[in-house]
């Protein structure tokens, strides 16, 4: 009489050797490791139509390793004279040049909806492909003006 391996044996021994097969081999890094580097160059300049913003890329995590999976920025701003007025999200810009061998290095964005004489704060936040988000970037402050452009009646277009 032949004897069959017991399947209450077999069955466990082969899901336990799957489940050590599969998965990514690396260390668990804690969360606060996986989050993008917080932006400190943020700047804002007046343009015709009306703020632009300006940010480089963060090209590390807050622990210093390099970043790959970068996914977008959050776009905040807090309008009136209020330090302590809260800010509020105008926008979301999603990043989708990872795969590219050229990848956007310096971000622009125009906040359109503004009013003349009325001093905002703007900050950035970062994120990654897996819902990681930075701390709040650094926060610049620009009260819009009109531009030369848009002090005058606008020139005619061309004819061709």
């Amino acid at each position: 009489m032949q004897r069959r391996p017991h399947l209450r044996v077999l069955l466990p021994a082969c899901c336990l050797l799957a489940l050590a097969a599969c998965g990514r081999k690396t260390m668990v890094r804690p969360p606060q490791d996986v989050e993008p580097k917080v932006i400190s160059n943020l700047n804002a300049t007046n343009v015709a139509g009306g703020i632009q913003l300006s940010w480089s890329r963060p090209n590390n995590y807050a622990n210093g390793q390099p970043m790959t999976d970068l996914a977008g920025f959050v776009i905040e701003r807090s309008s009136g004279t209020d330090p302590m007025a809260p800010f509020q999200r105008l926008d979301v810009l999603d990043v989708n040049d990872r795969d590219r061998f050229r990848q956007i290095k310096r971000f622009t964005w125009v906040d359109h909806d503004t009013s003349v004489g009325m001093p905002s704060r703007y900050r950035v936040v970062s994120f990654t492909l897996d819902r990681y988000f930075s701390a709040p970037s650094n926060e610049v402050t620009v009260e819009r003006t009109l531009t030369g452009e848009e002090t005058h009646a606008p020139l005619p277009t061309p004819q061709r």
